[in-house]
């Protein structure tokens, strides 16, 4: 009999959460499709159906951010419903305890939560630099870069005749592009200021291994020459690992791409920290998902006749949310360098699992 009880348990709250999946899907897809249609606006080449192929292309993303919510209201709205119709009172009565009542749940939990560690986020950050490709290739170059990173990128190079400044106005890190790039070469001599020489302006280029392969590149010297390239290799000694500014995302990065670029980016001499912080939020999600369910299922047991129910809903989601923002906080301490990366990351949602088993002990024992 429990055993059956199990199951049905695990049939409910995973059809819970696929319904709250479904219905926070469905909002966060309408939100962003019309954001991104009021941002392309003024742009007439793009049209209903090239907007809505990038937003499907960062759903992958949004439903990772939202997957804690998912999992709160999905777990809530299933304990809700069986006590509505008494099934927790006949569970009662078929000796299932309130631990054995959120054991499903926090099970299926703690199973999204790998899911969406070893699956979901590599899933989005590939689409989502899709979706920088793609949004790049609709919009000009200086559209692009009003709607991209927002800060140009520039990098600084010795060469046999000098140095070279490059100044890039976005940039695609997992794919080591660049668009909408300027290179000046300056001669330096003791006596005088930096000349420039030439400078080489390409609309996109790519990293390789030792060199730049340059698209649409137009080289301008100081003496009104200019000569026009369709594609244009110049060498170089900049390592990919450069492109890591700090207008990057850490998020844009999967699991298994965050070990070995905190390995390259310490190397090469940049800060880690943004990256140590995603890897600890993703190995951690687990835990947040199962946080999340203890929640939704300890504040779902009290029975509906003996009223309260509105105000324990209302508890469950206020600490769904405390949890998110708590977790925003401590993250920005260990930003800041105020706090460990592990304890900025893992603090927030290990407290709130223990509360959780803290509110079924007195629910269970009193």
């Amino acid at each position: 009999m429990i055993r059956l009880l199990f199951r049905y348990l695990f049939r409910e709250i995973f059809k819970g959460i696929l319904l709250a999946a479904s219905i926070v899907g469905s909002l966060v897809f309408v939100v962003d499709y019309v954001e991104l249609s009021r941002r392309m606006d003024d742009q007439p080449n793009i049209n209903s159906l090239q907007i809505l192929n990038l937003t499907l292309l960062k759903m992958p993303g949004m439903i990772e951010q939202t997957l804690p919510f998912i999992v709160l209201f999905g777990v809530m709205w299933v304990m809700f419903r069986l006590n509505r119709r008494s099934e927790l009172v006949a569970m009662r009565a078929a000796s299932m305890s309130a631990w054995q009542f959120a054991l499903p749940a926090v099970l299926i939990a703690l199973f999204l939560g790998v899911l969406g560690t070893t699956v979901l986020n590599p899933l989005a950050a590939r689409m989502n630099a899709q979706f920088e490709r793609n949004r790049i290739a609709l919009l000009d170059a200086g559209e692009a870069q009003s709607k991209g990173t927002n800060k140009a990128v520039w990098f600084r190079e010795a060469v046999d005749e000098g140095i070279v400044v490059i100044r890039a106005g976005n940039v695609i890190p997992q794919t080591a592009t660049l668009f909408d790039l300027t290179f000046f070469y300056y001669t330096i001599s003791e006596d005088q200021p930096p000349v420039v020489q030439h400078r080489i302006d390409a609309k996109k280029a790519v990293l390789q291994p030792g060199f730049w392969q340059l698209e649409d590149a137009t080289d301008r010297s100081r003496y009104n020459d200019t000569k026009h390239y369709q594609t244009l290799a110049l060498p170089t000694k900049i390592a990919p690992s450069a492109l890591l500014s700090d207008s990057v995302r850490a998020a844009n990065f999967s699991i298994y791409a965050l070990p070995a670029l905190i390995a390259d980016s310490k190397k090469a001499g940049f800060g880690v920290r943004k990256y140590q912080l995603q890897m600890h939020q993703l190995l951690s999600l687990p835990i947040t998902l199962a946080a999340m369910a203890l929640i939704g299922a300890a504040f779902s047991f009290k029975l509906v006749r003996l009223g309260g129910s509105l105000r324990l809903a209302l508890t469950a989601g206020a600490a769904g949310f405390a949890l998110y923002f708590a977790s925003d906080l401590l993250q920005t301490l260990g930003a800041t360098q105020v706090l460990p990366p592990m304890v900025a990351i893992w603090a927030a949602p290990v407290f709130v699992f223990f509360a959780g088993l803290a509110r079924i002990t007195i629910l269970e024992d009193g």
